[in-house]
């Protein structure tokens, strides 16, 4: 089954683990992008369609990335399942809108 992702995300404008910005971004995109349908237009949000359950697919675009530095929220629209990533300042409040919210790293 497939399913249409929402994946929003703040990567920190520096050089992380030997990776700049333009390229962590580039590693997101390219792991989100698995040929079944991706809008990437802006800067910080994806709409992707995946074959992978949530807590896979979120494991996958957030590889590459640093969990003290980014932060990625995805989101299933099909299921309601989501997934966030790296530190989030308000967990409570993003619980609140996803209550099965699932932290990675």
């Amino acid at each position: 089954m497939t399913s249409t992702y929402y994946v929003s995300f703040r990567l920190h404008n520096k050089t992380i683990n030997g990776k700049t910005y333009d390229e962590r971004r580039q590693d997101l995109v390219a792991n989100a992008n698995d040929n079944q349908g991706l809008w990437d237009d802006t800067t910080s949000f994806l709409i992707v369609e995946s074959n992978l359950d949530t807590n896979a697919f979120s494991a996958k675009v957030c590889s590459g990335l640093s969990a003290s530095h980014d932060t990625v929220l995805v989101f299933d629209t099909s299921d309601m399942s989501a997934c966030c990533f790296g530190k989030i300042e308000h967990l409570d409040v993003l619980k609140s809108f996803f209550p099965t919210l699932k932290k990675i790293a």
